[in-house]
């Protein structure tokens, strides 16, 4: 802490201000050497390029000059030349050899040296011919040139050196106050935030001019204050539920536990402490506590060292059976097995209730037993007295054709009985006539036409009895039979229609049946009798109450194998809604009245079942219904044996 407090008083102790500025002087310093080097490299250059020039200068401008002195032997002249050339820059030592005589000035370099030399030429005055007359050497000391590049370097290096030392230390002063103030306020801040406290709002104490509140560290400390409120709110959070699972921990009924790699006890709730009298000083073992010591499952799943649960375990303690459910986790660091951490669940009540719902499951599923043969009883009794309804219904529906039928016979019987009469009082009239020799031959002709007319009458009736006999006898052996024959489906329909005509009569409606006569059937007329039967009753009974002139209609047609039935009649017609209900038992519109609901239901069933057909309804209020039936021309044979 005592650091932190001396880096922020000073930007040169901080470990980012120091490594800045070691990394800025080595840039710096490389920088100041190349460019040392670059400088030291030209002067290199250009001091050997001026003794290039002065050897240049001296060939060129002294050179003929000193060539013509040579040429005349002019030595006193020539002597002083060569003294006054070697006190030019770059010009050390000079020598001028000819055959016979040897002309230096200046001290003579052995070492360290550039040496120059050209011929000398003696050209004459007229330019007609030339002689080499001798050379001249000129020697410049190389060791000035260097010490004074070596003064150069050094003047160099010591010039940009202090410049930079001042250009970094400026460059630490402005990052002390841009960056490395603000940055040890963020880092003071960290140090001294306390989770357990609450939080305060980070802020800048002071902003220097190279700084701004909304910068990289100015949003850099809006970050940390958000990151600080997050931290402080999921501290807090933590906190909570620690303090719930702590909580829940002591007043809850399972117990916790947890044990290290050799089964230790390291921590167990209070309750569990409290329920095993378990001393937590001395570290005990799981299984060697005495009510666990018999809990050999538990054992084997803590020995495995894998996680585990639904291990069931009885065990007693004080003198009270409990049972209890383990479930434990394996703990594992680097791979290496560290303990368990479990819980144990006193199941004690489940399993009680457990026991209690088994025996009850056996009595209940002996009860079962009971109520399900009674059910079959109850259910075969109800199929017995939904067959007895049916039949009733069958005979009720015949019941209602005798009465009407009867009534039909008592007509033409009691107008046969008054023609029989009448033949009885001719006969008698004629007889007293007869024996009293008073019968003329008028009154024998007018008693023959009375008596032809009621013969004619007696046999008209007597036959319209005999054929409704006939009818009904044909329908009722229908009805009540469910023999197979071929029949024509015309003739079948007109006999119901001649039988239900005091049924029909009641609403002054004449049933109209079309279609080919010539189709037969190979099938059950019964059945198809007392479909149409029941149909045509069905519309008598519920559906003109509202209709001054009711129609009913019934067509047939062939369709391949199949014979389509069309019944419609225009009565009051079904809601939509009730579709569903009109082919239910029992549903009726008329409850109380007469009406049973089974006609239809009998009527749906005699189609599928019987006649292996299918039936379709349609019906709106206000238009009456429609029943179009689909079955086939020839009974399949596997239906009729599974009927029969």
């Amino acid at each position: 802490m005592s650091q932190f407090k001396k880096d922020i008083t000073s930007s040169f102790n901080s470990q980012l201000g120091k490594r800045i500025f070691l990394v800025l002087v080595i840039i710096s310093g490389v920088i100041t050497v190349l460019k040392t080097l670059l400088q030291l490299s030209w002067q290199y250059d250009k001091e050997f390029s001026e003794i290039d020039q002065r050897y240049h200068e001296i060939k060129e401008i002294h050179g003929p000059l000193i060539s013509t002195t040579l040429w005349e032997f002019d030595v006193a002249h020539l002597q002083r030349e060569l003294d006054s050339l070697v006190l030019l820059p770059k010009v050390d030592y000079l020598c001028i050899k000819s055959d016979v005589f040897t002309f230096e000035a200046g001290e003579k370099l052995t070492t360290n040296y550039t040496e120059k030399q050209f011929t000398l030429t003696f050209l004459s005055s007229d330019g007609s011919h030339s002689v080499d007359i001798g050379q001249m050497i000129m020697q410049t000391n190389n060791e000035a040139i260097y010490q004074a590049l070596a003064w150069q370097a050094a003047y160099y290096l010591v010039v940009n050196s202090v410049k930079t030392i001042i250009v970094v230390s400026l460059m630490l002063l402005v990052f002390n106050h841009a960056v490395n103030r603000r940055t040890f306020e963020i880092g003071h801040y960290l140090r001294h935030y306390n989770p357990i406290e609450p939080p305060k709002q980070l802020a800048f104490k002071k902003t220097s001019w190279l700084a701004r509140r909304d910068d990289e560290l100015g949003q850099l400390a809006e970050e940390v204050n958000k990151l600080v409120h997050g931290f402080d709110y999921l501290y807090r959070k933590v906190h909570e539920e620690k303090k719930k699972l702590s909580d829940f921990a002591h007043i809850s009924s399972d117990w916790l536990w947890e044990v290290n790699e050799i089964g230790e006890l390291v921590y167990c709730s209070e309750s569990m402490q409290f329920s095993l009298d378990i001393e937590m000083d001395q570290k005990p073992k799981l299984i060697a506590l005495k009510p666990l010591s018999s809990c050999y499952q538990l054992r084997e799943y803590l020995r495995h060292q894998n996680d585990f649960s639904h291990c069931e375990e009885t065990i007693v303690v004080n003198c009270i059976t409990l049972h209890l459910m383990f479930k434990a986790k394996a703990q594992f660091k680097e791979d290496k097995f560290i303990g368990f951490r479990g819980t144990a669940i006193n199941i004690t009540d489940l399993k009680l209730t457990q026991i209690e719902l088994e025996d009850l499951n056996d009595n209940l599923e002996h009860l079962i037993a009971e109520r399900t043969f009674d059910l079959k009883q109850s259910l075969d009794k109800l199929e017995r007295a939904q067959k007895q309804l049916i039949e009733q219904e069958k005979l009720a529906a015949l019941g209602g054709l005798v009465a009407g039928v009867a009534h039909e016979v008592n007509t033409p019987l009691g107008i046969a009985v008054t023609a029989t009469s009448v033949i009885k009082e001719v006969i008698h009239e004629a007889n007293d006539a007869f024996q009293n020799q008073t019968l003329t031959t008028e009154q024998f002709q007018s008693l023959m036409e009375r008596l032809m007319t009621s013969s004619t009458m007696l046999e008209h009736n007597i036959s319209r009895a005999a054929q409704l006999v006939k009818d009904f006898k044909q329908t009722a052996v229908d009805q009540v039979s469910e023999s197979r024959s071929e029949f024509n489906v015309y003739q079948v329909l007109c006999s119901l229609m001649t039988s239900l005509q005091p049924e029909t009569r009641k609403i002054s409606v004449v049933p109209q049946i079309c279609g080919d006569q010539s189709v037969t059937m190979n099938s059950l007329p019964g059945i198809l009798t007392q479909v149409i039967s029941n149909l045509v009753l069905n519309s008598v009974n519920h559906a003109f109450d509202y209709q001054e002139l009711p129609q009913i209609s019934i067509s047939y047609e062939e369709d391949g194998d199949d014979i389509i039935f069309d019944y419609q009649d225009n009565g009051g017609g079904v809601d939509p809604s009730l579709h569903q209900k009109v082919f239910e038992p029992f549903y009726t519109s008329k409850r109380g009245r007469g009406g049973s609901g089974l006609g239809l239901n009998l009527v749906f069933n005699l189609i599928n079942k019987k006649l292996s057909g299918e039936l379709k309804f349609e019906s709106q209020l206000g238009e009456g219904v429609r029943f179009i039936i689909r079955v086939p021309k020839n009974l399949p044979l596997n239906l009729e044996a599974e009927e029969s």
